[in-house]
C-alpha cells in the first residue's frame, strides 16, 4: 500500500498538467516529446507545452515531481506521448461518466450528431447530447468515433466499405446502447439536411427512429441558414447585401487589431 501510494503522488502532477493544459485549450505536445526531461540545463529549442509546464513546476518547488523525474528510470517516468494519452482517455471517461450520471437523472435527452470526412481521409462521427439538468438546458459534447474502425472489419479488399446512413444509424444505437442509455427517452434527433441523414429509404434518422420511437428530427439551424444564405445569394440585391456586410465585418477586425496593436 506504501508503494501504490508513493505511485499516485508522482502520478497526480503529471495529471495535473495535463487536466491544466486541457481545461485551457493549450497543446500539449511540441516538435519532439521524447525522451527524459533534462532538469539542469535549458534545451536549445522548445520541448512543448507539457514537458516546459513539467520543468516550471519542477523548478518553481515540486519537489515530488522533481524527485519523480529525477530518479526513475527512462521507462517510468509517466511522460511519454503513450502515458499522455492513456490519461486523457481516463479523463475522458471519468467526465463522459459525469455527463450520463446527468443525463440518467434527467432521463430525457436529445442526440446532435455529424459525419465528415477529416484530412486523412478518416470518416469521422461526432456525438453530443442534449438534456436538462438543475434548470438549464445543457448541449455536452461526448466524442468522435472513427467509422470505419468502429463499424468494419478489417478487410484486404481493394474496395472500401461504403459508409452510409443506415451504417452511421446502427453506429449511434449501438453507442447509447453502450452508454447505458434508454433509447426510448431519446426525444430529439439534431442533424444537418443531407441525404445520408435524412433519406427516407436509407438515412440515420429513419434507422434511429427504428429503436428511438419517440424522437423528432430538428434540423440544424445553422445549417438551414448557410442553405439559405447560399439560394438567396442568386438574388443580386441580397448577394451585394452580404458582400457589403463582409467588407464591413472585415473592416471592423482589421481596425480592431490596428487598436490592439
Amino acid at each position: 500500500m506504501k508503494q501504490v501510494t508513493e505511485n499516485r503522488e508522482r502520478l497526480k502532477p503529471i495529471l495535473e498538467s495535463i487536466i491544466f493544459l486541457g481545461r485551457q485549450n493549450i497543446p500539449l505536445r511540441g516538435h519532439r516529446d521524447d525522451g527524459s526531461l533534462n532538469l539542469d540545463d535549458m534545451p536549445l529549442s522548445n520541448e512543448g507545452n507539457f514537458r516546459e509546464l513539467l520543468r516550471y513546476r519542477a523548478e518553481s518547488g515540486d519537489s515530488k515531481l522533481k524527485e519523480q523525474l529525477k530518479t526513475s528510470g527512462k521507462n517510468a517516468t509517466y511522460i511519454s506521448k503513450t502515458t499522455q494519452n492513456q490519461l486523457i482517455d481516463c479523463c475522458a471517461k471519468e467526465v463522459i461518466g459525469v455527463i450520463l450520471e446527468r443525463v440518467k437523472s434527467a432521463r430525457y435527452y436529445s442526440i446532435i450528431f455529424d459525419e465528415a470526412t477529416d484530412v486523412s481521409h478518416s470518416s469521422q462521427l461526432n456525438l453530443a447530447l442534449c438534456y436538462a439538468f438543475d434548470n438549464h438546458r445543457l448541449q455536452d459534447f461526448i466524442g468522435f468515433v472513427d467509422v470505419h474502425h468502429a463499424t468494419f472489419e478489417p478487410s484486404t479488399a481493394d474496395k472500401e466499405p461504403t459508409v452510409n446512413g443506415k451504417v452511421v444509424g446502427q453506429l449511434l444505437l449501438s453507442l447509447l446502447e453502450e452508454m447505458g442509455l434508454n433509447l426510448l427517452d431519446c426525444v430529439g434527433i439534431g442533424t444537418d439536411g443531407c441525404a445520408m441523414m435524412v433519406s427516407n429509404n436509407c438515412g440515420a434518422v429513419v434507422e434511429i427512429q427504428k429503436k428511438a420511437k419517440n424522437a423528432s428530427r430538428y434540423p440544424c439551424f445553422n445549417h438551414a441558414l448557410n442553405l439559405s444564405l447560399s439560394r438567396s445569394s442568386a438574388v443580386s440585391s441580397i448577394r451585394n447585401a452580404i458582400g457589403i456586410v463582409k467588407e464591413v465585418v472585415a473592416f471592423l477586425m482589421h481596425l480592431r487589431r490596428e487598436i490592439t496593436s
